[in-house]
């Protein structure tokens, strides 16, 4: 392949840039940039100070230079690296300079893609990183370095490697069907065939729960002047939001981000939910309803200190038809308590923002409603392809154990060879160039 070559950080002030190059002439065109002969030895994962000439010979920058020899590199091919001085001019220069000297710009993801054609990582791996490039969430990271390290991988090869031994049991008793069948052997794969439905099961229990914990959205809503503005600054922990007496002063979607316990959350103050013949407010309003029905959490607000009005029973039944993470803030438990409604068939949190330890109290309560569990055989899909791919699967390993069951062997092993096509589809390349060309215009470029 030819020679390729990208910034593979940000073009913005900073410590250091890094200039990636890969492909055969990667070494020759590095030793015409740092002015050495081309029968020069560079040492493999030798960190170089270099300094570093543009076409003209002009000195760019004093740099370390990295030189990773095929096959012992991310893309499985000889790779350099340029660690030079940060900001962006520097950085620009060496690109042009590589390129003058015969490399060409790659494209997004580009050295991912010959990192999986070279045999460096699977598709499983590489869908990983594209999701641990995106990933929001410091709790869900641990579950992405699994992939990483290939857990996802080795389970589903080792489910594929028990499918093919109990295929090829049920071929040799196809063949020798003029004997009595042997039970045990029949017994046995139903077993086997089974404890894989149970994993990819959990598998997908986890990866529903994994993708609802993925760029969470937080709506506080509920009616005029029941706190809703003094909740979102007291999470933030400063005056973000204007709190007044005065009923509709939020009358537009005030957002922020806030990190609960390594989960980051988009989290919004709405206007206050109720009948008004102001234009702009209700405007307002109908934001609300079409926020809270777009988010992952609702923290409904209500004044204990006041009964239940109407826009308070209306936010409940909207609460009640979403398939949300519910949770009613019963605010002002400083005040004289009026409000006797029954919450119990909800999360509840009895709270004021007057006492700053409420913030920690409201924060823990929204981090065990998002916490996932996860132990050491969690296993999770990051993507709606290895899903599908996963399910169907699945669906041919239930139907085949129902025709082993009914004797019928010849259909239990034809689902069977078609579960094996479709779970090494997740782990190796489609053969259609526009998926890949799909998912690796995700990646950054120089990744």
């Amino acid at each position: 392949m030819d020679t390729i070559v990208a910034i593979s950080t940000p073009l913005a002030k900073g410590a250091i840039s890094i200039i990636r190059m890969s492909g055969e002439e990667s070494a020759s065109i590095a030793k015409k940039i740092a002015n050495l002969p081309l029968d020069y030895h560079l040492q493999p994962r030798y960190a170089r100070l270099s300094n570093l000439y543009d076409k003209d010979g002009i000195l760019i920058d004093k740099a370390i230079m990295i030189y990773f020899k095929s096959p012992g590199s991310f893309s499985g091919e000889d790779i350099i690296e340029f660690q030079t001085h940060g900001g962006i001019i520097i950085s620009q220069q060496i690109l042009e300079t590589c390129l003058h000297f015969g490399a060409r710009i790659a494209k997004a993801g580009e050295f991912s893609y010959r990192a999986l054609m070279n045999g460096k990582m699977d598709l499983v791996q590489l869908e990983a990183t594209v999701a641990m490039i995106n990933n929001n969430n410091m709790n869900l990271a641990k579950l992405l370095t699994r992939n990483l390290e290939g857990k996802l991988s080795q389970l589903l090869e080792k489910s594929r490697t028990k499918i093919l031994e109990v295929v090829a049991q049920i071929e040799i008793n196809i063949d020798y069907a003029d004997e009595d069948l042997d039970d045990n052997i029949i017994s046995q794969a139903l077993d086997n065939i089974e404890s894989i439905i149970k994993s990819f099961d959990n598998i997908l229990n986890a990866t529903k729960q994994y993708h609802k914990l993925q760029n969470l959205k937080l709506c506080i809503i509920g009616r005029p002047n029941v706190g809703k503005s003094s909740i979102l600054n007291l999470l933030l922990m400063k005056n973000r939001a204007i709190v007044s007496d005065i009923s509709g002063t939020t009358r537009d979607i005030i957002t922020e981000y806030i990190d609960i316990n390594g989960n980051l959350i988009s989290i919004a103050d709405t206007a206050g939910i109720r009948q008004s013949n102001d234009i702009i407010e209700s405007e307002g309003i109908k934001r609300s309803f079409e926020y809270a029905k777009d988010s992952d959490i609702i923290l409904c607000v209500f004044d204990v200190s006041d009964g239940m009005q109407k826009e308070d029973l209306e936010i409940l039944d909207l609460c009640k038809k979403l398939d949300k993470i519910i949770l009613v803030v019963l605010n002002k438990n400083d005040l004289s308590h009026v409000n006797n409604y029954d919450f119990s068939s909800f999360d509840t949190i009895s709270i004021n923002t007057k006492d700053d330890n409420n913030a920690k109290i409201l924060r823990d309560k929204i981090a065990d409603l998002i916490t996932m569990q996860i132990d050491t055989q969690t296993l999770v899909l990051t993507n709606n392809t290895q899903i599908t791919l996963l399910k169907d699967s699945l669906n041919h390993l239930k139907e085949a154990i129902n025709l082993l069951k009914n004797g019928n062997l010849e259909l239990s092993s034809l689902e069977l060879t078609n579960a094996l096509k479709l779970i090494g589809n997740i782990t190796k390349p489609y053969n259609v160039e526009d998926m890949l060309d799909s998912m690796f215009s995700q990646f950054c470029v120089g990744k």
